[in-house]
């Protein structure tokens, strides 16, 4: 006779009293719980930031930044006097201010503000690459738009994804997304309304106070390089012209930044904690981010440039279309020479002092 194994049945039931099971449910549930947390807390910044955005007028905005154009001039020419000047003549004979509490703070701040831009431009820019009919743009808005174009008739541009409701063909009811809509395709509900047009707004006024990373920077007593003022400089007064005149790649911009800015904020914050040897070996990574979103705008105004002189048609304003381009390269050039000199080429023997005097960010 062949013995009969013994079998070991276990029901559903046993196997829930265990306590490996129980253990994993009870995590399961502290996720759950942390994730409904979560959800909470951006559904509460939302309808927050959505009722801020209600009461901006656009608009007016727009109208008073192009009144006010002189306010990133002088903006501009208090930051040379900070770079050229103070740095000589103020701080030579002076010591250095311990500002580790401040830099801590001020890089947490710049990480949040960043991540919270990000969260709702991100989804966004995914929008309008992807969607087949923006949901941004209702058919009111978009009918009120064109009657507002010359002849009351849409641009080429808007006429190359247009999307009009079946069976009709008289005006176009929606726009289809895709990269060339992103870059080349203007309409204000995408980019200036809602809690995306306060972001990009948001955006567009933060690189005045951005500067304040130089401060931080000329109070410490650190070298800087000239890319590091550049940057500042021009990407200042280029905000403040792409928001008074239509953009569409504008959502790519202040997306690419928001993500960048996130990490290497967050990096500095690190830093500012004290982790900069353990962190070390990602520097290199925060530059080559930078390198990428410079060499992505890049692509980017070279694309919509030559739908402008040798396509059909972009409506990206031409001036802001030759500064971008021209801007992006430049950075493109200073990053990439950055990059080489500080990671790749060997880098001549250093004295102790100027070691400890080197810059731990470029932007």
């Amino acid at each position: 006779m062949s013995k009969q194994k013994n079998k070991i049945h276990i029901n559903g039931h046993q196997i829930r009293n265990t306590p490996l099971f129980l253990s994993l449910s009870l995590e399961k549930k502290k996720r759950e719980q942390k994730k409904k947390k979560i959800n909470l807390k951006m559904d509460i910044l939302t309808h927050t930031l959505q009722a801020m955005a209600d009461k901006v007028d656009f608009e007016y905005i727009e109208v008073w930044m192009e009144d006010y154009v002189d306010i990133p001039v002088i903006a501009t020419m208090l930051y040379l006097l900070l770079v050229l000047y103070v740095p000589r003549h103020v701080m030579q004979d002076r010591p250095a201010f311990n500002l580790r509490s401040t830099n801590l703070k001020w890089n947490l701040f710049l990480t949040v503000f960043s991540f919270i831009g990000a969260y709702y431009c991100v989804p966004r820019l995914w929008q309008v690459l992807t969607a087949d009919v923006l949901p941004s743009v209702s058919p009111a808005g978009l009918a009120a738009f064109i009657a507002t174009q010359p002849g009351g008739r849409p641009t080429p541009s808007l006429l190359r994804h247009a999307v009009y409701e079946e069976g009709k063909s008289a005006m176009p009811i929606g726009i289809a997304g895709s990269f060339d809509t992103s870059v080349c395709v203007w309409h204000p509900e995408v980019y200036r309304r809602g809690v995306v047009g306060l972001m990009c707004l948001a955006f567009a006024f933060s690189k005045i106070p951005e500067m304040f990373d130089t401060v931080l920077l000329v109070l410490q007593k650190k070298r800087f390089p000239f890319l590091h003022w550049y940057h500042h400089t021009t990407v200042m007064l280029y905000c403040w012209h792409a928001f008074i005149v239509p953009t569409p790649a504008g959502v790519w911009f202040a997306t690419m930044n928001f993500v960048v800015h996130a990490i290497m904020y967050f990096y500095y914050f690190l830093t500012s904690c004290g982790l900069t040897k353990q962190l070390r070996p990602f520097a290199p990574l925060i530059t080559f981010l930078q390198i990428a979103q410079m060499a992505v705008g890049t692509y980017i105004s070279i694309y919509s440039y030559s739908k402008y002189l040798f396509g059909d048609g972009c409506d990206w304003t031409p001036s802001n279309m030759k500064l971008c381009l021209l801007m992006y390269t430049s950075y493109a050039y200073l990053f990439g020479e950055f990059f080489f000199k500080r990671y790749i080429a060997k880098p001549p023997a250093a004295s102790p002092t100027t070691d400890a005097k080197k810059v731990k960010a470029v932007c």
